[in-house]
């Protein structure tokens, strides 16, 4: 990890908490109607932070700057992957998630590869939002 141990890891995670809070607070004072899309939008936007953070990781390019900055990054998406999984996703697919099904790619997967609607649902994600911009070329599947 570029010199930084897991000690200092947990104590920046512990600094960017609050701000999350803080995040989810103001998040609920906005109306549905706007939060929705909002919420799909940050999620894709923070999706698109984190592939990038991960190419050049894999890459090995990643400084020691660039990962403390890009801790809060991934923290945040995470909690907005999580969110959007439970709330927008529950309705989009008219399903519960499954236990261990955190994330909305957790979820996409289970559908990628049937027949439903909701497959097709999950294909469209991966082929307008998600595949493309993974640097494997694919998300879901």
């Amino acid at each position: 990890m570029d010199g930084l141990d897991f000690s200092q890891l947990a104590h920046l995670l512990g600094l960017f908490l609050p701000m999350a809070r803080e995040g989810l607070a103001m998040l609920g004072a906005v109306p549905w109607a706007v939060r929705v899309p909002l919420l799909l939008w940050l999620l894709w936007v923070f999706y698109l932070a984190v592939m990038n953070l991960q190419r050049v990781h894999k890459a090995g390019k990643l400084g020691r700057v660039a990962l403390v900055l890009g801790v809060p990054v991934l923290v945040v998406g995470f909690v907005l992957d999580v969110l959007a999984n439970l709330v927008i996703f529950t309705v989009l697919l008219l399903e519960l998630p499954r236990w261990g099904e955190w994330t909305v790619t957790a979820r996409l997967q289970r559908h990628h590869a049937g027949t439903s609607w909701r497959a097709r649902v999950a294909q469209w994600f991966e082929t307008e939002l998600l595949g493309s911009f993974d640097p494997k070329g694919t998300h879901i599947n």
